[in-house]
């Protein structure tokens, strides 16, 4: 009874669970500092076989060394192959586009353009945007203008009417070269500046009308197209049918002016004909 009294007293004794309590907390910190100690060891043998001594003979230290040398010659034989991928990658490259330029119509390889354009017609000069969408397909754009001398108040062509003009427009190459005839349609829309000297009734015996006019058309258009390179010539023929008209007065009201309207039409029924040479680049 004496010695399970005993056994049971030590057990129970706070000094020995103190000492208990302490061990289990330094586990942990012992584990912690052994897992830090080894992290800290540098994983590349470059950086371990810099933070040796240079007078370090040791197997360990050689065997680092020998390791540091075959990592970098194995870094330069990816440094080299990376090289060589990328070389055969712009040949390659170069080699596919030499041969679309000696197989292909440049509209295939430069398929976008901006030209700029001076003739006759509804625009006198302007700039177009150009995309060949297919082969022998291309659409556009082109923004144009016409200077329009036209009659002041003391009857003399000194007043400005000149036009401004939109349009929209679709060809199609009748063959695949670089020389290529090309037939098209357009759609456009146009606005001025209107001033005219109409005959009255009364004792004055004229009246100066001013206003703004404006017209939308259809046209069609045949032509001539050479390539070299990424430059474009065309030189072509267009005819514009305008199929409304419309003019407005310059008052509060905006009222519809037919005197104005009938110049309009007139104008535009003058210069429905036209030639156009257009040049640009390609990209």
């Amino acid at each position: 009874m004496t010695r399970w009294t005993s056994l049971a007293a030590v057990i129970l004794s706070p000094v020995i669970w103190s000492a208990v309590i302490l061990l289990l907390l330094a586990l942990p910190s012992a584990r912690v500092r052994a897992q830090s100690l080894v992290e800290e060891v540098p994983e590349d043998p470059c950086d371990r076989a810099r933070s040796l001594d240079g007078d370090d003979a040791s197997p360990v230290a050689q065997h680092l060394r020998r390791s540091c040398r075959l990592e970098r010659f194995e870094n330069r034989l990816a440094a080299e192959r990376r090289q060589e991928v990328a070389a055969d990658q712009e040949i390659r490259e170069a080699n596919v586009q030499q041969w679309l330029e000696a197989t292909q119509p440049s509209r295939v390889t430069h398929p976008m353009a901006v030209e700029g354009f001076v003739g006759e017609g509804l625009a006198s000069y302007g700039l177009s945007f150009a995309w060949d969408v297919l082969r022998r397909a291309e659409l556009g754009a082109w923004l144009g203008w016409r200077p329009i001398s036209c009659a002041d108040q003391y009857s003399t062509d000194t007043a400005n009417c000149g036009r401004t003009a939109f349009g929209l427009r679709g060809r199609w190459y009748l063959n695949d070269r670089n020389f290529s005839p090309f037939i098209g349609t357009g759609f456009s829309v146009m606005s001025s500046h209107l001033q005219i000297v109409s005959a009255t009734t009364d004792s004055n015996g004229s009246n100066l009308l001013t206003g703004s006019g404006r017209a939308n058309s259809v046209s069609g258009e045949g032509g001539l197209q050479v390539w070299i390179r990424a430059f474009r010539m065309s030189l072509e023929y267009v005819f514009e049918y305008a199929f409304y008209t419309g003019a407005n007065l310059d008052d509060k009201q905006k009222t519809p002016s037919e005197d104005l309207r009938v110049a309009l039409h007139d104008s535009l029924r003058n210069d429905r004909n036209g030639i156009r040479f257009q040049v640009g680049y390609a990209f």
